[in-house]
């Protein structure tokens, strides 16, 4: 019997088209809503990466990206770039699009597990979303409601007063990165049927009268049991 192989044959150039269209389609989607720091934590990569695969797409430009650009085109080598723009070597880089197509094999895995992982968690959404409006049964959007919190493990949230936080999900409870108790399962449905109780429309943590609401906050208005702007 053929051993099985320890990773998935992934074909280069078709990783790359469905970042590329992933990340500038979200991009295009959102317009002035979203910027690179959001993307970046989107897709869990660097922010420069990000405007480079933008800048590849054709989708981003600035006063400094068409200046870069300009002066490569012109002939202007990296060096001479970042004596005339004074950036750094990485920033030129980050200004200019891909020209080939990355073939390093973890590089590739990655950007795969970055497309899949991004695909579920927008599907999670756009469900959990769907049975809300439509007024599902209260004990199925809890279900629904767990997974896509599971689902968001290791995402970056950001509370009201800017802390960045992570989670990681064991059993029932929520292990938040800022916090050394945990925030269990049955704090979470407090706070779900709270925010449904006030018809999703939250003006603050506080309002969800739960503990680590200043946690769920951010992660529910995400996927949209609280409207932004509340």
């Amino acid at each position: 019997m053929a051993r099985a192989k320890k990773k998935p044959n992934y074909n280069p150039e078709t990783i790359m088209k469905e970042l590329l269209y992933e990340v500038s389609a979200l991009y295009v989607e959102a317009g002035n809503a979203i910027s690179i720091r959001q993307l970046a934590d989107e897709f869990g990569m660097t922010p420069l990466k990000i405007r480079k695969l933008l800048i590849t797409a054709g989708v981003f430009s600035s006063d400094v990206c068409d200046q870069v650009l300009d002066l490569f085109r012109s002939g202007k080598s990296v060096p001479e770039i970042q004596r005339i723009t004074g950036l750094s070597r990485a920033s030129v880089h980050s200004y200019l699009p891909y020209c080939k197509v990355i073939y390093n094999a973890e590089e590739i895995s990655l950007n795969a597990e970055r497309i899949r992982l991004y695909r579920e968690r927008k599907e999670s959404i756009h469900k959990f979303r769907k049975h809300l409006k439509e007024g599902c049964d209260k004990d199925k959007l809890v279900e629904e409601l767990w997974d896509v919190i599971t689902i968001f493990e290791k995402y970056p949230f950001y509370t009201m007063r800017g802390f960045r936080f992570t989670y990681q999900v064991k059993g029932n409870e929520m292990f938040v990165s800022r916090k050394e108790k945990s925030i269990t399962r049955s704090s979470v449905i407090l706070a779900m049927k709270k925010a449904i109780e006030l018809q999703n429309q939250v003006r603050g943590p506080k309002q969800l009268e739960t503990f680590g609401a200043s946690y769920l906050y951010p992660i529910f208005v995400k996927i949209g049991l609280i409207e932004s702007g509340s």
